[in-house]
C-alpha cells in the first residue's frame, strides 16, 4: 500500500499516522511505568524518545503529570486496598 492510500484511508477513518502513534505510546506508556524495574530512561527509550525531556513532555501532555508522579500515582493505586467495616 502507498502512503498517500495509508493516509487517506487513514482520514476515512478520522485519525492520522501521528495519532495512532502518539495513542499507541501512552498506552505503552502506562504499561511501562507500572513496572517498577523499568527506569524512566529505560520507559523513554522502548517508546521511541530521543530524550527523556521529550517523554516528559509527552506524560504532561498526557496524564497532566511528570512520569515519576504518574508512577507514584499508579504504585500507590495498586496498594491501596479496600477497607472493610
Amino acid at each position: 500500500m502507498s502512503e498517500r492510500t495509508l493516509q487517506r484511508r487513514l482520514e476515512e477513518e478520522g485519525t492520522s499516522f501521528m495519532q495512532l502513534m502518539d495513542d499507541t505510546r501512552r498506552e505503552l506508556a502506562e504499561q511501562y511505568l507500572g513496572r517498577l524495574q523499568l527506569s524512566l530512561a529505560q520507559a523513554a527509550y522502548l517508546l521511541g524518545f530521543a530524550d527523556q525531556s521529550s517523554f516528559f513532555r509527552a506524560c504532561r501532555r498526557w496524564f497532566d503529570l511528570s512520569p515519576g508522579q504518574y508512577r507514584s500515582q499508579l504504585h500507590r493505586h495498586s496498594t491501596e486496598r479496600p477497607r472493610t467495616s
